[in-house]
């Protein structure tokens, strides 16, 4: 497989916490593992992080450290981390207050809310990445409003050359199934030719039956779009 530009953020849970299924991840190309921490406990994050330094890497892999609450972010500091996900970040105080207790801290604000995109601008000031949360933003806004504002943060994120995220039931029929649908490949695809900076997989890898395979098929769908691109001369959109 070529050299993909798209980076794959792949969530580690139960189904991916073994060091043979974590070692497969690492050779289907992830770039980054994040740890969830609305689930799990500190031995687990610690199981994860020793996956990672005993894994045959053939290039840096970096760690999303997600956040709800202050209070886990002194294992955030104990373990040298730098990528903190900040989730309900509603508006720029909230991220500053975060960013002021972590500064060294490469600071992802997810957006989530009506309240996250009222105050878009303000936050992506104050950020040094977004990550579009689609999933909780669907519980809050209609579906149908969701790939607008896709585009439109991506295309703001990436003018102030920061990094950007698309997240969340990206190939979520793979939780019990070996193959994505159409409709999931097209949006991991559309995802790419917007010129995301990274495409994330949650439950898929963290409590599917084939988090392995599902880094696979994405890697593919980067790199068949990215290929594309190129040879159309496509420019990021």
């Amino acid at each position: 497989m070529s050299q993909i530009k798209t980076k794959i953020v792949a969530t580690v849970g139960p189904a991916s916490l073994a060091s043979d299924i974590f070692q497969k991840m690492v050779d289907a190309g992830i770039d980054f593992i994040r740890i969830n921490t609305s689930y799990g406990d500190y031995d687990q994050y610690d199981r994860i992080l020793a996956n990672l330094k005993n894994a045959n890497k053939t290039k840096a892999i970096e760690v999303i450290y997600d956040i709800k609450k202050l209070d886990v972010l002194d294992y955030f500091t104990k373990n040298n981390l730098r990528y903190i996900a900040l989730s309900f970040a509603d508006n720029s105080e909230y991220v500053k207050e975060v960013k002021a207790f972590a500064p060294q801290s490469f600071l992802i604000s997810k957006i989530e809310t009506p309240q996250g995109v009222k105050n878009f601008d303000q936050i992506l000031e104050h950020s040094d990445g977004i990550m579009i949360a689609r999933g909780d933003l669907g519980k809050t806004m209609s579906l149908e409003q969701i790939p607008p504002l896709q585009k439109e943060f991506t295309r703001k994120t990436l003018e102030k050359q920061k990094l950007v995220i698309t997240a969340t039931e990206m190939l979520l029929s793979m939780i019990d199934k070996l193959h994505p649908t159409r409709a999931e490949v097209s949006d991991v695809a559309n995802a790419v030719f917007e010129g995301t900076s990274a495409v994330m997989l949650s439950e898929e890898t963290a409590q599917g039956k084939y988090p392995a395979e599902c880094v696979q098929y994405m890697a593919r769908i980067i790199e068949v779009a990215e290929t594309w691109m190129e040879k159309n001369r496509l420019l990021y959109l």
